[in-house]
């Protein structure tokens, strides 16, 4: 039986995720990318069972192929894209040589500007992200164990995205009282653009494309790295919210492999 999750996650000041392979200064998104949330739940479930880390990274397909949804909505914030420079130390052997160097800082160092994302809060409070997953069950099984996900998992992500996009949990809800819809819907959280799902009116708020890994159906870690190379990616419809009076909503047709995962108001396209 399908279960959802509803994570609030608040941010210390954004979140670095780039766009990876395309130059030494990579663009930010607007949002975390799904793989990415997925990746800090993952690193939860690896401390909890003593996993490490090479392992680990085994567990995001893992939760991928048992992930039906997953969107995200801004409650307080606005992103604002930027690029500052950052320090990087190259730690490498090369013909005998260690670097970093004293003797050769040209190859022992570098400076290149990296993107960031800054959550502009729209009120007094720090900038909040909501998630909406939908799991196929709610176990799993790793390496012969049997994982339950449950809101302990959730509860500990420290980070989303790079060690300094640092954030906190400050509300886990999980059910799987789960209505399931198909036809036309009102979508508030962000949702994948494929066949089987026609936007049909944007409603309230700003929504722009951005293209993703696809975070479903992942056969093994390095499918991530594809997007290099065009492959396994996915293009969203994501909100962007300007006012704390309105939050960005769209009409939007579901059918074919698609439904509509809602609990109460929260409205989630996915598998189904």
């Amino acid at each position: 039986m399908p279960i959802g999750f509803i994570v609030d996650t608040e941010f210390l000041w954004g979140f670095q995720a780039n766009v990876i392979g395309l130059s030494k200064t990579p663009p930010s998104f607007y949002y975390p990318p799904p793989t990415t949330f997925l990746g800090a739940l993952a690193e939860s479930i690896a401390k909890d069972y003593g996993i490490g880390e090479e392992q680990g990274k085994n567990l995001i397909p893992t939760l991928s192929q048992n992930l039906l949804a997953i969107g995200v909505k801004p409650l307080n914030c606005f992103p604002v894209k930027f690029e500052d420079i950052n320090k990087i130390i190259a730690v490498k052997i090369t013909g005998n040589i260690h670097y970093p160097n004293p003797k050769n800082l040209a190859r022992s160092y570098d400076a290149p500007a990296r993107g960031k994302t800054l959550l502009i809060s729209l009120d007094d409070e720090a900038p909040r992200l909501r998630w909406f997953l939908i799991f196929k069950s709610k176990s799993i099984t790793f390496n012969g164990k049997r994982v339950e996900l449950d809101d302990r998992f959730f509860w500990k992500i420290h980070r989303i995205g790079s060690k300094e996009s640092r954030v906190s949990v400050v509300n886990v809800i999980s059910t799987e009282s789960l209505e399931l819809r198909k036809g036309t819907v009102m979508v508030n959280y962000s949702f994948p653009s494929a066949e089987g799902i026609s936007p049909q009116d944007e409603v309230s708020g700003v929504w722009e494309f951005e293209i993703y890994v696809k975070p479903y159906s992942l056969n093994s870690y390095s499918q991530v790295i594809e997007y290099i190379m065009g492959k396994n990616t996915l293009p969203f419809l994501i909100p962007l919210r300007r006012s704390l009076l309105r939050e960005p909503k769209y009409v939007v047709s579901v059918g074919g492999k698609f439904t509509s995962y809602s609990i109460g108001e929260e409205v989630v396209i996915g598998y189904g």
